[in-house]
Formats: structure tokens, sequence, C-alpha cells
């Protein structure tokens, strides 16, 4: 059994509890969320594949929540992620394996809710490696964006 060392080693360190904080920017991708513009949130990863998010809305509102990765995959993934990136609306898929790995990638979901009742849904993709991803986000006025961080 072969076991990359690398992602033994960055595995250990993110699960031992270093604090990463990202800056996603979330990008209109639809009328509603042309009219509001651009976002930006903040995430506090806690190192176990998790955290907390804020997010300010343009009226002030300031809209919190946590977040979660699954390494490796996930079920209930997808919908909104494949409505921004997917050829048809929709995205699909599974795996299997009889062997042990390390996934360089994992499949996220971030639900953030504010004291107005704004509520905010994404779904991304993140390089466990790096740290970095890419999702979409749908707003509960109907605005769906694109992330990236």
């Amino acid at each position: 059994m072969r076991v990359n060392v690398l992602a033994v080693i960055v595995s250990a360190v993110i699960l031992m509890g270093c604090t990463i904080t990202r800056s996603p920017q979330l990008y209109p991708n639809n009328d509603i969320a042309r009219t509001t513009g651009p976002l930006t949130a903040t995430i506090v990863g806690h190192g176990t594949l998790n955290g907390t998010a804020t997010m300010p809305m343009p009226d002030g509102e300031i809209l919190n929540g946590r977040y979660s990765i699954a390494m490796g995959g996930s079920t209930g993934f997808g919908s909104l992620y494949g409505s921004v990136y997917g050829t048809d609306g929709n995205a699909t898929g599974s795996a299997f394996a009889s062997n042990m790995s390390f996934s360089n990638s994992g499949q996220g979901m971030l639900d953030m809710i504010g004291p107005k009742g704004t509520t905010a849904h994404c779904e991304f993709l993140n390089n466990n490696l790096t740290g970095h991803g890419n999702g979409a986000c749908q707003i509960s006025n109907g605005a769906i964006y694109r992330m990236q961080y």
C-alpha cells in the first residue's frame, strides 16, 4: 500500500489545530446579485476542516455561520455548485476505493444567517493542501455568486 507522505504530514498539521483566516471573494452570477455587487466574506479555519464565517451585507446586516469540509467527498453536495459551474445546471459523481488514501480535495458547505433573517448557503471545493478553492453561494433573496479564495 502506497501512502503519500506529504499528504499524511499536511493532514496531521490540519488536524492539530492551526487557525487560518481566508477572505473569499463572491462575484455576481445572476441579475439579482449584480444589483448588490461583489461581496467579501471572512472564514476562520480551526484546523479540523471546519470553522466560522462572517459576511457583511451592503445594508449593514452581518451574516454569521459555520462551514465544514468533507475530506474526499460528501453526500448532498453539488446542486448549487453545479448550477454555477456545471454545463447542464447540476453536477453528480461517485467513486469508491479499496485501499487507504488521503484526498487533496474536499467538498465543503457553509451556512450563515443574519439578525434580519437574511441567509446564505454556499457549496465549495477546497484544496486541502493549499487551503484555496472555489464555489457558489446563494443568498435568500435569490442572488447567486461565484466564490473564490
